[in-house]
């Protein structure tokens, strides 16, 4: 069963699309990953203040290694903006 993973990231998703204009390459390797992992799909929400990233994977374990694989490159993103996400795995119902 696919589970939901959200993210939680205390920065206005504008400024993101503005860092990644000029850091493309950074971001690259987790595009990369995604795919290798199986993300399934993938929506965001914004507010001023934060975003919120709805991704689907096949498996709680497909998310969790691709988190372990995509960890330091997570961490440079992050530190980039001096925050860090949270995430919260959910069950998908039907």
């Amino acid at each position: 069963m696919s589970v939901m993973v959200v993210i939680r990231f205390p920065v206005a998703h504008s400024a993101v699309v503005e860092w990644a204009s000029k850091n493309g390459e950074l971001l690259a390797p987790i595009i990369k990953l995604f795919d290798k992992h199986g993300r399934i799909s993938h929506r965001a929400v914004t507010s001023d203040m934060e975003f919120l990233d709805f991704d689907e994977w096949p498996s709680a374990e497909a998310y969790a290694a691709f988190k372990a694989e995509a960890g330091p490159y997570i961490d440079k993103f992050e530190e980039a903006f001096g925050h860090r996400s949270t995430d919260t795995v959910y069950k998908t119902v039907e």
